[in-house]
């Protein structure tokens, strides 16, 4: 019952009074009280018993009474005769006119330090507190500390997780979801239809190697342009980059600084430029192009001022490109910091998440699947073991079987990331993949029993990276297996624990 409590919910103020409850069931007594230990006071949190609403929000300060005695030595106290007993603080018993005989009160420790000490008074029926119910209380305080350690984990994660929500709003409306070469090509592919010209094209500044590479070529030739490098001052594109001055050039056979072999590796012949440079906070970050103006009249100043309107867009896409890039990373790294708290927690799957993504990404990619979908997968991979931070030390580490109501507390983890991550607007493409990948292809698995093509893509991708990586690494309950044995066992089971399609997939990438 006490496991059911806390596995029902992740409020502290509901887990608390249940959990009195059901000790003063446990061991009949009469009253009960738990204190939070808040700095050298104790405050009572939860009091049970004729009265005991009166008690809850007062304090006592720490060595004070019995319970302050048990939260300053961190040593359990047992009583069947308090009245004679020189550590009882007997004003509150007075105050209360409660007939206090009978007393124990055990400390609840989270890593050898006192947090809380949990109190009953009055055995009923007559009865005294013995040594078996002292060791049942410090066996419930030992359950309560590990819940209490879990929920605060949880809230300390949401929080976190709603920080980092901000952050992936912000870069979604910078972006539409439209990646840097999309918008360039949908910017270039507009100037050339303006301008009438062949192609435009953009290059950006590679200050690593000190060379400026094509990110956007529209027009004939602008697939092979994209593996074209140039070198930094090369060309007019190079002029403009160093300059950051718009250039003309009417006829390009007439100006030395034209770089023929870029023509050259694309087949395209080159007559008229009019090159613009992409300027991003007083900084040039790369070159636009126009090419080849059809008619007579070539670039005219209205087409060059026109074009530089097209380069401030592209400027502007390419910063947003940019930002987006350092945001979405952020939040990558700031979700694999909440990640290691999960792995943290048990040695044998740190790791594990990384490793998880990075085989669902490549079948994402052997399925032929869009960058956009690609980068929903990674997400979801990173993500799909959030739950598991509500999950006690003591059951994720396990080094044997666990018991039937430990599997029920494992089992319970892809809801609860669902809880975690389900009020950010930004997850919700990601939240199936959470919820549903430890769904079975045949109906048997957790926890919705979805079958066959009901179970959404990202969790049937995910469900067969999870389970390679479990199989090929070590566990506490067992060894690891080759890669061969894994992938075989994948392919048998096809069909009835896995989508034959992702195993196929899998297997290839």
């Amino acid at each position: 019952r006490a496991a059911e409590i806390s596995k029902s919910t992740f409020d502290l103020d509901r887990i608390l009074d249940q959990s009195v409850e059901l000790l003063m069931e446990v061991i009949p007594s009469e009253a009960a009280s738990f204190y939070l230990v808040v700095g050298d006071t104790l405050n009572f949190k939860v009091a049970k018993g004729e009265k005991g609403d009166q008690l809850v929000g007062g304090h006592m300060k720490m060595g004070q009474g019995i319970a302050g005695w048990v939260a300053k030595t961190g040593i359990p106290y047992l009583t069947n005769d308090v009245v004679r007993e020189p550590k009882w603080e007997r004003r509150i018993a007075e105050e209360m006119k409660f007939d206090t005989r009978s007393i124990l009160s055990v400390p609840v420790k989270s890593k050898e330090e006192v947090i809380a000490v949990v109190q009953l008074i009055n055995k009923r029926e007559e009865g005294e507190y013995d040594e078996d119910d002292q060791e049942m209380a410090a066996l419930f305080a030992s359950h309560l500390a590990n819940v209490m350690d879990s929920v605060k984990l949880y809230w300390e994660m949401s929080e976190k997780v709603s920080r980092l929500s901000v952050l992936m709003d912000a870069s979604i409306h910078m972006t539409s979801t439209l990646d840097l070469e999309e918008v360039l090509d949908l910017i270039m592919s507009q100037a050339k239809e303006v301008l009438d010209a062949e192609a435009s094209s953009v290059f950006l500044i590679d200050e690593e190697k000190n060379e400026l590479y094509f990110v956007s070529a529209t027009g004939t030739g602008g697939g092979k342009a994209k593996r074209v490098r140039v070198p930094w001052g090369k060309g007019i594109v190079g002029w403009v980059a160093e300059t950051g001055e718009t250039l003309l050039v009417p006829d390009v056979a007439k100006d030395k600084r034209f770089y023929r072999k870029v023509d050259e590796e694309t087949d395209f012949v080159t007559k008229s430029i009019l090159a613009v440079p992409l300027v991003v906070k007083g900084r040039v970050v790369g070159v636009a192009e126009s090419l080849n103006k059809k008619g007579t009249k070539g670039f005219t100043q209205d087409y060059v001022e026109l074009f530089e309107a097209f380069a401030r867009h592209a400027a502007v896409a390419v910063d947003n490109a940019r930002l987006y890039s350092e945001l979405e990373e952020l939040f990558k790294s700031s979700i694999r910091a909440v990640v290691f708290v999960v792995e943290a927690k048990d040695k044998y799957t740190r790791g594990h998440t990384e490793r998880v993504t990075e085989y669902s990404v490549m079948a994402a990619m052997e399925l032929g699947l869009s960058k956009d979908e690609v980068k929903r997968v990674e997400i979801a991979s990173l993500l799909h073991d959030i739950g598991k931070i509500g999950i006690p030390d003591t059951i994720l580490g396990k080094p044997g079987k666990l018991t039937d109501e430990e599997f029920e507390i494992v089992k319970d983890h892809p809801v609860r990331g669902c809880e975690i991550m389900g009020p950010i607007a930004a997850m919700k493409n990601v939240i199936p993949g959470i919820r549903h990948h430890h769904e079975r292809y045949d109906g048997l698995g957790y926890p919705d029993k979805l079958k066959g093509k009901e179970i959404p893509l990202l969790g049937r991708i995910i469900s067969v990276a999870d389970v390679f990586d479990a199989l090929t690494t070590d566990r506490p309950y067992r060894g690891a297996i080759s890669i061969d044995e894994t992938l075989e066992y994948l392919q048998s089971n096809a069909g009835n624990q896995f989508d034959p399609d992702e195993v196929d997939a899998f297997c290839k990438a």
